[in-house]
């Protein structure tokens, strides 16, 4: 194990200092990305906080692609996580409806290529971590913090999947800015159960070879999202 330095939290906010903690080292290269975080009971122990404020933390992360926490294998810095940071102050502070739609848009043409490049290129082991994310969303349908997380690895793993590196580039700046968005859409009515229905069918296209049915499922999901913000008032029609 590397000989991380932490710096302790104080006792108000806990889960914002462990996240602002987390992010500063691997902004300052004490956390390299590509590389295994401690275990959470370390964390706990070195940030001198409780285990549960670490897992909200490492969720909450997690769910901006910052890191990738596969349960029972442990915690990853992403191999993106500093450019996903760059491109979050790109665009600092909350987005307007306008700019919430054109970086949508944007994620609709990168995703549904991505989508398409993933059955024609994804390998077993490709095919084998979607299903796995999808699985895990499945079991997190009461807990929109983790059901966030295996979304952001279900969309991850196809990206990979596609073999383009450039395009699963622009794919994580889009869902980094489109973070707030994100965690607001989770728990309206039907977003869960229609985003699961809608990611099978990607999935079963990817697995099948399908590059035209993989296109469309990911349009259809895409869609289904897009009229949800629509209604909260999140985008402009």
């Amino acid at each position: 194990m590397s000989d991380f330095s932490f710096r302790k939290a104080p006792r108000d906010t806990l889960t914002d200092h462990v996240i602002a903690e987390i992010r500063r080292m691997i902004i300052a290269g004490t956390i390299q990305p590509g590389q295994m975080l401690p275990t959470q009971p370390q964390l706990a122990e070195q940030l001198g906080v409780g285990v549960a404020t670490i897992r909200r933390a490492v969720a909450a992360l997690s769910s901006v692609g910052l890191l990738d926490s596969q349960p029972g294998r442990g915690t990853t810095v992403n191999p993106d996580a500093l450019a996903l940071l760059q491109a979050n102050a790109l665009l600092a502070g909350p987005l307007n409806p306008r700019q919430t739609a054109m970086i949508y848009e944007a994620r609709m043409s990168v995703e549904t290529r991505l989508a398409e490049l993933a059955a024609i290129r994804a390998t077993p082991a490709d095919k084998a971590k979607i299903l796995q994310a999808l699985e895990e969303m499945q079991a997190h349908m009461d807990d929109s913090a983790e059901f966030t997380a295996a979304d952001l690895r279900f969309h991850l793993a196809v990206a990979r999947a596609g073999r383009n590196e450039l395009l699963a580039q622009f794919y994580h700046v889009s869902r980094q800015l489109l973070t707030e968005t994100i965690e607001q859409l989770v728990n309206l009515p039907g977003m869960k159960d229609g985003q699961l229905r809608l990611q099978w069918h990607v999935y079963e296209a990817i697995a099948a070879g399908d590059p035209h049915a993989a296109r469309e499922a990911t349009t259809a999901q895409l869609r289904h999202v897009e009229e949800l913000m629509q209604r909260a008032g999140l985008i402009e029609t």
